[in-house]
């Protein structure tokens, strides 16, 4: 979440222990926290070690940026296995685009703001142009 610092026991706590740099933040609004988590938990049940670089809110959906395992140089990892893991976190991302970032109800994409952003009609007013969530 941004601007978080970690807690323990977060629901946070399992996709933390994949970051490649445990200093990242996760930097998602809370509406898609329960998004972010499912979203972890189907990358693990196909690539258990896999190493998570980032996650974001990136042109207004969920960019969860991974590597099926943790990255050597040369690869280590297939074409298919990379191919399988962008699908994976691509349903996430297209998913987002329907749930609102602040509050996780139904959303629609916000074009008339700086940042662009998914959020539902009670959200949209509430959330600055630039600002955080």
């Amino acid at each position: 979440m941004a601007g978080s610092s970690p807690a323990s026991g977060d629901a946070f706590d399992p996709v933390r222990q994949h970051l490649r740099d445990p200093s990242h933040d996760l930097d998602v609004g809370p509406g898609w926290r329960q998004l972010v988590v499912e979203c972890h938990e189907a990358v693990v049940a196909e690539f258990p070690e896999y190493e998570l670089l980032a996650v974001k809110q990136k042109w207004a959906t969920l960019a969860f940026q991974a590597f099926p395992r943790p990255w050597k140089p040369g690869g280590n990892w297939t074409t298919a296995e990379y191919s399988r893991l962008h699908a994976v976190t691509g349903a996430f991302a297209d998913r987002s685009e329907a749930i609102c970032e602040r509050c996780g109800a139904e959303g629609s994409l916000r074009e008339n703001r700086p940042v662009h952003r998914v959020l539902c009609d009670r959200c949209e007013p509430l959330v600055p142009g630039h600002g955080p969530l």
